[in-house]
């Protein structure tokens, strides 16, 4: 018999995989993040079902068994090169239903070994939730810094950092969308669940001083009152330094792009330093693009703030150096 496992349970199991049996869309929408979709409804079906339930519920029963039928009959050939029987697989649905159970219970059956998450991906949601909003036990270190500072490369540099732009695809200004798509609330929120779960027991996390927006996502409040309380450390990097790193930024946007970011800042910028901008970007100069932006956009609407600590920013190895050396003085 499949065995069903508590939320708390099924985290804790260090399963092969996870499958998610729900919709295409369902997934698309959300989902636990590495979860692999092996979808025992597709969409058209699971509207259907769905719809035909509320007229008559035994025969919406038997057409949506033939359907999961068929669906796994699929799976089954394309999981036997997958997944192997010797390891433990966690399976859930949307509540904890028949869709799982349908795959689990025949997954079971020939020899694999199967736990169902009781209450499916909306006790996950649950535990989400509860966790972002419950008191944190991770001990941060925030660096800050003006725009280029190179703050977003250190933080990648570290094994034992919460990379809040790479989560959010976002940079966090004006020009942060060249990241790509964002994803969803719920999706954001897995990550850093996820993420902040793997980071407990590291001796500190390094983070990124972000505002409480990233482009269109809100970083939850205790997350955010925790690293904003932390010790600060300001990375101090030369202007030239800083062209050079945006520089190679504004090389991968396109010029609709640039034009509606520009747009954004132009109330936060002199006319006359503004049209320069757009001027250069139009030349391909960009080194004067990002020399204008930085010292007449950026530097200008930077809020300054308190912090213990400055590091003055030549290399990778010394940042690491120093920080690791301050994290731990104050976390000893």
């Amino acid at each position: 018999m499949t065995k069903k496992l508590p939320i708390e349970q099924f985290l804790q199991t260090d399963f092969s995989h996870i499958i998610d049996v729900r919709s295409p869309r369902e997934y698309k929408q959300s989902h636990i993040p590495n979860a692999i979709n092996y979808p025992v409804l597709n969409d058209d079906e699971f509207e259907y079902i769905g719809t035909l339930y509320k007229q008559n519920s035994f025969k919406a029963k038997v057409l949506g068994a033939s359907f999961v039928s068929a669906n796994i009959s699929k799976h089954l050939l394309k999981l036997q090169d997958k997944i192997s029987p010797k390891k433990s697989i966690g399976i859930h649905c949307a509540r904890g239903g028949m869709r799982s159970q349908a795959l689990g219970i025949i997954l079971y059956q020939i020899g694999y070994q199967v736990a169902l998450l009781e209450g499916g991906y909306k006790a996950y949601r649950k535990e989400v939730a509860r966790y972002l909003q419950s008191p944190l036990p991770h001990h941060f270190i925030t660096l800050i810094g003006q725009t280029g500072s190179g703050k977003s490369e250190i933080i990648a540099s570290f094994e034992n950092s919460l990379n809040l732009e790479g989560i959010a695809k976002h940079l966090g200004s004006s020009f942060g969308g060249i990241c790509g798509t964002q994803p969803s609330v719920k999706s954001f929120q897995n990550a850093l669940f996820e993420r902040l779960r793997e980071l407990e027991n590291a001796p500190f996390v390094l983070v990124e001083g972000e505002s409480k927006r990233i482009g269109n996502l809100i970083l939850p409040s205790v997350l955010y009152n925790a690293y904003q309380n932390a010790p600060k450390i300001f990375i101090q990097t030369p202007l030239e330094e800083r062209i050079k790193r945006i520089t190679k930024q504004y090389g991968k946007i396109s010029h609709a792009f640039f034009e509606n970011a520009m747009q954004k800042i132009s109330p936060f910028m002199k006319k006359d330093f503004w049209q320069k901008a757009k001027d250069a970007f139009n030349c391909g100069d960009l080194e004067s693009v990002a020399e204008i932006l930085l010292v007449e956009y950026y530097d200008k609407v930077y809020k300054k703030e308190s912090y213990a600590y400055t590091i003055s920013y030549h290399s990778l190895e010394q940042a690491h150096t120093e920080i690791c050396t301050l994290a731990r003085e104050y976390y000893k």
